[in-house]
């Protein structure tokens, strides 16, 4: 639902004591600020329920409303109605120079990127899950028109995922879009994806190796790519001339980026999918409870990163040599983990978008489509991500433990209990009622953090220094 900003902003005026409270106001990447004559009119459980607002948080005197990366819309409105001169957007890495570098820094990162990105993955989802359930269980031909354009409805979103999150990603990282998107196609080329459907030898340049991974739903390699390419572009842009640079910087920044991303970048998360698939073979020999709880609790990781896939050599080898795999009921848990974590989303929070997010994410998790609830639930909320951790590991040790099997390469969803059938059967069902179970009762009880708040990831994201804005 498209956000009215003007009612939003007339919402907002109202409950934080009006336009004569303000003192001062500006805004950032995703938040507007504000400074108050009297804070204590402000009434942020009040603002919290208006559509469109994420979450509150106060920093000292200063009261920060969480909107999105659209926040310049409402904070324009603000300022129409309030009667403010606009100052322009702060850089939100500028906030603390002297805070040290975390992890759940670069999980913020991620969230605030994929973000806006999240309803098409969402919308998408559902598609293909209702493709799954027509083909599977309702006698649809997979080969009618019908399911082929439901299919392309489906997959484009995820298909073509690098371009969305280069987008984003630019924005987020206040680099030029168009460039970020054009290096999107780079790694989206059809030379690169037909490599890559063929298994085809890596090329050469000067010597350099370019590989042909699997660049098609993917992010981190087009996330690495933007933020590489923020430097890079601003870099030759400070050495181009000014009367050239519409033409120059563009040029080289490709020239430089396109062998950057083909030769490092892109295959970085290849060559650690290879080091994973080894370290998976390892810890199974070892234990397979253990691996299970680590393939189980680690599954959503895996899956952003886009190293998932590297994994089903290990299940088409054992289906080969074997006859059954062992690897695929453990990744199931950690799909069923995400359902019970964004089922309990939906019904933990105070948020209505974030409990439409939970309820769509949680039904497109139980049909196996997992990008939705990882990037609408999993990054952005901590406790999510500590159930799907744990309920996703709870499982896996049981299926590992007692031996659950997969007698074909399928899609790790419940749809597909059928090829779990034989022997170990009741330990993936078993497994699987754990993950949900467990995931769904651990974000029960430790609540749902909205963004803003102290224990929410989001909220990890550095904040700017104060700037005023001029109250006529």
């Amino acid at each position: 639902m498209a956000k009215n900003y003007h009612e939003m902003a007339e919402q907002i005026l109202n409950y934080i004591g009006g336009k004569e409270n303000i003192a001062k106001t500006y805004h950032c990447m995703t938040r507007l600020r504000f400074h108050f004559k009297d804070k204590g009119l402000a009434k942020t459980e009040d603002i919290q329920k208006v559509n469109g607002v994420v979450g509150t948080q106060w920093a000292g005197d200063q009261l920060q409303i969480i909107i999105g990366q659209d926040v310049d819309h409402l904070y324009k409105e603000v300022c129409q109605i309030a009667g403010i001169s606009e100052q322009k957007s702060l850089d939100e890495n500028l906030d603390d120079e002297k805070k040290k570098f975390k992890i759940s820094d670069i999980f913020a990162a991620m969230a605030a990127i994929m973000l806006p990105v999240v309803p098409a993955l969402a919308g998408g989802g559902m598609i293909k899950g209702i493709v799954t359930i027509l083909t599977s269980y309702c006698g649809v031909d997979a080969a009618s028109v019908l399911i082929q354009v439901m299919t392309m409805a489906g997959d484009c979103m995820f298909y073509f995922l690098p371009f969305l999150v280069a987008w984003s990603a630019a924005k987020y990282f206040k680099t030029n879009i168009p460039m970020a998107i054009a290096l999107a196609g780079v790694l989206l080329y059809p030379t690169m994806t037909a490599g890559n459907t063929a298994g085809a030898e890596a090329m050469s340049l000067f010597g350099l190796p370019i590989p042909f991974p699997r660049y098609f739903g993917s992010t981190i390699p087009i996330l690495l790519t933007v933020f590489a390419m923020k430097y890079v572009y601003r870099l030759v842009d400070q050495v181009i001339p000014k009367v050239l640079r519409v033409v120059f910087t563009p040029m080289f920044t490709m020239l430089i980026m396109t062998p950057l991303a083909l030769c490092g970048l892109g295959p970085l998360a290849s060559y650690i999918s290879q080091l994973l698939v080894v370290i998976v073979k390892f810890l199974y020999d070892l234990s397979p409870a253990v691996a299970g709880a680590i393939v189980g609790g680690t599954r959503l990781f895996v899956v952003m990163s886009g190293m998932h896939l590297s994994l089903s050599t290990i299940c088409i080898e054992n289906l080969a040599t074997f006859g059954y795999d062992y690897l695929l009921p453990m990744n199931t848990m950690g799909t069923l983990a995400l359902f019970g974590a964004c089922l309990a989303v939906w019904i933990r929070s105070k948020n209505q978008e974030t409990k439409q997010i939970g309820a769509s994410t949680a039904i497109s998790a139980f049909i196996g489509i997992t990008e939705p609830g990882i990037y609408g639930c999993f990054l952005k909320f901590k406790t999510v991500m500590i159930g799907c951790v744990a309920g996703g590991a709870l499982g896996g040790a049981i299926v590992g433990m007692f031996g659950g099997h997969a007698s074909a390469y399928v899609n790790s969803c419940i749809l597909s209990l059928p090829v779990f059938m034989g022997e170990g059967f009741w330990a993936v069902c078993l497994g699987m009622a754990a993950a949900a179970i467990g995931a769904f009762v651990t974000v029960m009880l430790l609540g749902v953090k909205e963004v803003g708040s102290k224990d929410s990831i989001a909220n990890e994201l550095k904040t700017e220094l104060d700037q005023p804005a001029l109250v006529k």
